[in-house]
């Protein structure tokens, strides 16, 4: 059977198979790939959700499909960085030049893309362009990370740890600024994940990068699959039954880092109350379809006016974040390359994915679409 995408129509939660685009002849300065591996992402089904996926102009779908590994098929005249046969990982986010970009300040325009205003940018099968779930497509270099082939089989997951390795590394940063680049150096924080998706896995995987201790806050019982491999990553699983959220004293026994990864408010409030002083938290997901909720913020505010908290929201990645993430894939690999690879709970052709678009497994964390195998 020929290999199809997976795409999102306007007015439909169900998820499509269709007849794939064909690329066009390649240009000077682009490459052709073709997928290797897809990643089903919670933003895949949040679009379907939603039923309000962003097309591409002037067309009735939109192609999914924004994590991926690939393999270069061909390069157009001028094209060095890459070669036919290599293994790469394309960026999803790329800024726009059109009409959207209309009323919108010069001086935004010239950001990374990952803090561009919205209608600065695209993004490959998210907003505006076609994503991954095409056997072949066009693409240009600067788009494209090499892949070791020492990861090959775990590459898939770069974009998710590049979206918690932003994280990770913006509140570096901010508490560098603030308090001296030692700060964290010399006393590691002490981390909190909050969820077990594979958002808050990745998260996890950056922190252990970085030697950092981290306790992983979840809803499963002790004995379940995702709470052992929170274990195998050196790490303490506390199931959420169990977690005092108003400890006698929050700086022996808070965080200096919260990596809020549920997108769930409730936890999110919950967990500010085990923030230590100047303590940062990193909200790394939301809902697509907020809903109006009344809640006392009050104790939060005078909190982190008394204990110089931070709050801060990240999406997407900058490039340093994207190969930062297949680097730690590659200085983890010895390590943890065992553990890393249980995180793919799932291997389904196109033909058997839609499920896995609208539904998630239990125990499941990562599950993938094969299009094209590794050699």
């Amino acid at each position: 059977m020929a290999l199809q995408s997976i795409v999102a129509i306007p007015g439909n939660q169900q998820p499509q198979l269709v007849e794939p685009i064909s690329p066009a002849p390649v240009s000077a300065g682009e490459v052709i790939c073709e997928t290797v591996y897809l990643g089903v992402c919670g933003t895949d089904r949040e679009i379907l959700h939603a039923a309000t996926p962003h097309v591409p102009h002037g067309e009735g779908q939109l192609v999914l499909g924004h994590e991926c590994l690939a393999r270069v098929i061909e390069v157009g005249d001028g094209v060095s960085e890459v070669q036919p046969g290599d293994l790469v990982v394309p960026a999803v986010r790329r800024p726009i030049t059109d009409l959207r970009t209309e009323g919108i300040d010069e001086f935004k325009m010239n950001r990374r893309p990952d803090m561009m205003p919205w209608g600065a940018y695209v993004e490959r099968g998210i907003v505006w362009e076609h994503g991954f779930s095409l056997p072949r497509w066009i693409d240009r270099p600067e788009f494209l990370y090499h892949v070791p082939e020492s990861i090959k089989e775990v590459a898939i997951l770069s974009e998710p740890i590049s979206v918690s390795e932003k994280a990770v590394r913006e509140a570096e940063q901010t508490q560098a600024a603030r308090l001296g680049a030692s700060e964290w150096h010399d006393n590691p924080p002490r981390v909190l994940v909050t969820g077990m998706g594979p958002i808050a896995f990745a998260a996890v995987i950056c922190c252990r990068a970085r030697g950092w201790d981290v306790t992983v806050y979840g809803r499963d019982n002790d004995d379940t699959f995702r709470a052992g491999l929170v274990r195998e990553f050196d790490a303490t699983f506390v199931n959420a039954d169990s977690l005092d959220f108003t400890p006698q004293s929050v700086e022996e026994d808070g965080f200096e880092l919260i990596l809020e990864c549920t997108g769930n408010d409730q936890v999110m409030m919950q967990a500010a109350g085990l923030l230590a002083g100047c303590g940062v938290m990193v909200w790394l997901g939301a809902s697509r379809l907020p809903k109006i909720r009344e809640f006392d913020v009050n104790q939060i505010m005078r909190n982190a006016i008394l204990g110089n908290h931070l709050y801060l929201g990240t999406v997407n990645n900058a490039p340093q974040d994207m190969q930062s993430a297949i680097d730690h894939l590659g200085c983890l690999n010895a390590r943890y390359g065992m553990t890393i690879g249980k995180m793919i709970t799932e291997r389904v052709d196109p033909a058997d994915s839609l499920w896995h678009y609208t539904n998630r497994e239990p125990q499941g964390i990562k599950t993938i679409v094969c299009y094209a195998g590794l050699t």
